[in-house]
């Protein structure tokens, strides 16, 4: 099985590029953000109604949860013999850490191939302001370091076709 990883910042075009891989590849697309916000959208005016759930103040409780989700669904397919293709900004499960160990076990026993979008900030922060969400509203702080496990980059200012024209040419 197949699982590919496709993350960058906010932005960078992850959720674009996604569906065209899984579209080609005939795999299963699982995108965090539609795998966990619409129920994330209900009940967080419950519990933050001063904010919104990707706040800063809430983080740290709400990350844990959306990524396990994302992970427990990754697995199911994998289980039943289904390429995946994953989409997240994934920025603790690129640094190598347990997060990572977390990922690998969820798509393994292979490591996932990992594709890298990035972009100047300018085009990122032109592209975030389009979009008009307000998930993003912390996103543009975020760092936008590139991974530090294995990972193939990809200039997120090509085509979607040009981009996965070139994620298909790796070995």
């Amino acid at each position: 099985m197949t699982a590919w990883v496709v993350t960058g910042p906010a932005g960078a075009g992850k959720s674009t590029l996604g569906a065209a891989l899984a579209r080609r590849e005939r795999a299963v697309l699982l995108d965090l953000d539609t795998i966990t916000n619409p129920l994330l959208d209900v009940v967080s005016g419950a519990w933050h109604p001063e904010g919104h759930w990707n706040d800063v103040a809430v983080r740290d409780v709400v990350r844990p949860g959306r990524y396990s989700a994302l992970r427990a669904v990754a697995r199911t397919q994998v289980d039943v013999g289904l390429d995946v293709v994953l989409v997240a900004p994934f920025t603790a499960e690129l640094r190598g850490g347990p997060e990572w160990r977390d990922l690998v076990r969820a798509v393994g026993p292979e490591l996932p191939r990992v594709v890298w979008l990035t972009a100047p900030a300018a085009v990122l922060a032109r592209r975030v302001a389009r979009r008009g969400e307000a998930r993003d509203a912390a996103a543009l702080a975020e760092d936008p370091t590139p991974p530090r496990v294995p990972h193939l980059p990809i200039d997120a200012t090509l085509s979607t076709a040009d981009q996965l024209a070139h994620l298909l040419r790796w070995p």
